[in-house]
């Protein structure tokens, strides 16, 4: 029996590199926000069995229009989600939207490429063959008809799920997808959406989107949105489409929700969620719904994130090469590349290098106590959290010694 496939979402950071995106009224970039927010999807989404995702940039480079829909293409992706911020002429429009292809575009973008012999074999995919056979534009218009309907209909339902989500965490722009005319949005075989995450042009919500605990719930919205959508529309020959097929369970006397969840390796809350239950009580003879994915969307839309990231300065020292600061911040030299847009592995003492790292991966900080120091006072100093600080340390009290040594932590 084969293996059932991953299903592949291709993220995509808008602007970047010379693209700054729109600015806010600080002077902070569309394009950075948007970037730490799509790589929280994608870890997020990556931590879901069964689901890969692929950035179509991780870094601070300029990708044009369409290479991100042609890296959707090449990676044979289910899902195309395209992240950015809005921005208006007058600082009062807030909230966030989302955008789907509208059908103008979509017969447009038909017409022109039914004109292009060459194009046209890599649109069809697997329809080429079929359509090589007749030299009849009205063949390929119907296939090419039936792969748009197809991606603009499940890129609807998924923009609704996102909306439904992100409504839960920031407010809404629009309350509905919006049909527009975007080139990141064209593909045919790729259902694809826009997700504006709030208006960059608002002060308030540029304070948030820069903010890392609204970042969070950003992404959190939308990964739980996707894996809804997933649960609900699985592509066929993933491992989604195998768990679709949700097992039952009868209630038999002295069952308990708990110990029927425990029976089946998921929780109590899912398993209400799955069957609209508004309590734990129990009829003798009651069918409950077991979905066998259940263990993973509820871990998914409970456990913060995982891997959170920020950008430091690594002034290059006698000994050090790139190879050697990669390992030390358990980055690629290739991401350090394209990052400070180096040409060569050449370095000289003293340059300066913008490294993003994971927080995780960040050197380890040590503080040792002083005299007149406490808990709070060294938490603001490092710009982390008193609960941060006794965890880390395993502390059972606030009481600290001259001379102690704390671990930092890096969140």
């Amino acid at each position: 029996m084969k293996a059932p496939s991953e299903i592949v979402i291709v993220i995509d950071p808008g602007h970047g590199g010379e693209d700054p995106g729109s600015i806010g009224p600080s002077g902070k970039y569309e394009k950075s926000a948007v970037l730490s927010i799509s790589r929280k999807i994608a870890a997020q989404l990556d931590a879901v069995p069964g689901i890969k995702t692929r950035l179509t940039r991780n870094g601070d480079y300029f990708v044009n229009l369409n290479r991100r829909v042609a890296i959707a293409s090449e990676n044979d992706a289910h899902l195309l989600i395209s992240i950015h911020a809005d921005a208006f002429t007058t600082p009062q429009p807030k909230g966030g939207s989302v955008f789907v292809l509208n059908t103008r575009r979509a017969n447009t973008e038909i017409a022109r490429w039914i004109e292009n012999k060459e194009k046209q074999s890599e649109l069809l995919g697997g329809g080429a063959a079929l359509a090589s056979n007749f030299d009849d534009k009205n063949v390929n218009q119907t296939l090419l008809d039936l792969q748009f309907s197809h991606s603009q209909k499940e890129g609807y339902k998924l923009a609704t799920e996102i909306l439904s989500e992100m409504g839960k965490v920031t407010k809404l722009h629009n309350s509905k997808p919006i049909n527009t005319s975007l080139a990141v949005l064209r593909s045919p075989r790729v259902p694809s959406v826009l997700v504006e995450t709030g208006f960059i042009s608002n002060p308030k919500e540029e304070k948030l989107l820069f903010q890392r605990s609204h970042q969070d719930k950003l992404a959190r919205a939308i990964t739980k949105a996707v894996v809804s959508y997933l649960k609900d529309n699985p592509p066929e020959g993933t491992s989604f489409s195998a768990q679709a097929k949700a097992q039952t369970y009868k209630v038999k006397r002295g069952d308990s929700l708990s110990a029927i969840a425990k029976k089946f390796g998921t929780t109590t809350n899912v398993l209400m969620k799955t069957n609209n239950l508004k309590s734990t009580s129990l009829a003798i003879g009651q069918i409950l719904k077991i979905p066998s994915s259940s263990q993973a969307v509820s871990v998914t839309s409970s456990s913060p994130n995982t891997v959170e990231t920020k950008t430091i300065t690594h002034t290059v020292k006698s000994g050090d090469f790139l190879g050697k600061i990669a390992n030390q911040y358990k980055v690629s030299v290739a991401s350090i590349k394209r990052e400070n847009k180096l040409k060569s592995d050449t370095l000289r003492v003293g340059q300066k290098l913008k490294i993003t790292v994971s927080l995780k991966d960040l050197p380890v900080r040590k503080h040792k106590v002083k005299r007149g120091e406490f808990l709070g006072k060294i938490a603001s100093q490092y710009g982390v959290t008193v609960s941060s600080i006794r965890q880390a340390n395993k502390l059972r009290s606030d009481e600290l010694a001259i001379g102690q040594v704390l671990i930092i932590p890096n969140k």
